[in-house]
């Protein structure tokens, strides 16, 4: 019978022969480059959240995520991939968190209830009591998906948690510790991944507004691949038409990613291609307003409705 160990140690061969070797080879070669035990760990915690973000975590392709979860990046501890639950759990949290494990980078998901802390606790503690104690034994934190970098849905217009985003939170307590914000909802697993190599090999990436600029320096309007039909005037009258999705309520013109040249699913596809308007998730307003819906009702079905 194969041990736990046994077991990671087969994952992560599987992984490495079938994850990596599509990559571009001096891609290949610095990740191989990588030695564990110099890679930092993480502590990964939740807050107002739908999971969404480590959901999509788990799809990543280039490299894989067994590759990425057991030799690029040492996982401590995540609340939905942990073995242990419980007392253990938290004591595992507790052990990093106060100093007690060496180095390692908070990543963080979800929103932070600011105004009702005791909506998200873990064990005796609220989310907030761990996050002040982290920021002073943490190398950084990482607000993974917008719901952690600026509050997202859980901070929408009328809620009750008054939910903040990571650095807002350390703001509003008087922190100064690095925060490495990385939008989306949810967020792409290479947005996320990638970081997390880059600061193993490289140090801390260049950074725009806080954010990999490697990922957010375009808008997803200049990358799009109907931005010809913008340019031509070309507007789709309903979902499904071809044509620039602009008068639908398409967002990519406000909204700062690589989606249409990264792609989603494997690379295969992104919301516009699927026939859907962006709907900026990764921009600060995403979510905020009532009276700014996701969709909109065309022109034309407006005129009939009037």
């Amino acid at each position: 019978m194969l041990n736990r160990r046994d077991v990671i140690k087969m994952a992560a061969a599987l992984a490495a022969a079938f994850g990596i070797d599509s990559l571009p080879a001096p891609v290949v070669a610095a990740l191989k480059a990588i030695d564990p035990a110099t890679v930092p760990k993480i502590i990964y915690l939740q807050g107002l959240s739908c999971s969404g973000c480590s959901v999509s975590l788990l799809q990543a392709t280039q490299p894989a995520v067994l590759t990425m979860l057991t030799e690029y990046s040492r996982l401590a501890f995540h609340g939905d991939l942990a073995a242990a639950s419980g007392a253990l759990a938290q004591e595992t949290i507790n052990h990093y968190i106060e100093g007690k494990a060496g180095e390692y980078f908070l990543v963080l998901e979800g929103a932070i209830p600011a105004a009702m802390p005791e909506a998200c606790q873990i064990g005796e503690h609220t989310l907030a009591d761990y996050l002040v104690k982290a920021s002073t034994t943490m190398n950084g934190a990482l607000a993974v998906g917008s719901c952690a970098c600026y509050g997202g849905i859980p901070a929408a217009e009328g809620n009750l948690t008054g939910a903040v985003g990571l650095r807002e939170f350390f703001k509003s307590s008087k922190i100064d510790k690095l925060v490495i914000d990385i939008p989306g909802c949810s967020v792409h697993p290479d947005w996320v991944w990638h970081t997390i190599v880059h600061l193993v090999r490289s140090g801390l990436p260049e950074l725009i507004k806080d954010r990999p600029a490697q990922f957010y320096s375009k808008k997803v309007h200049e990358l799009c691949s109907r931005y010809h039909d913008f340019q031509e005037e070309i507007f789709a009258g309903k979902l499904g038409d071809s044509g620039c999705l602009f008068k639908l309520g398409c967002l990519g013109p406000d909204s700062y990613a690589d989606c249409p040249t990264r792609g989603w699913n494997g690379t295969s596809t992104f919301c516009v291609e699927a026939n859907a308007p962006c709907v900026g998730c990764t921009s600060p307003d995403f979510a905020r307003k009532k009276t700014f819906p996701f969709y909109r009702l065309n022109e034309n079905t407006r005129k009939k409705k009037t």
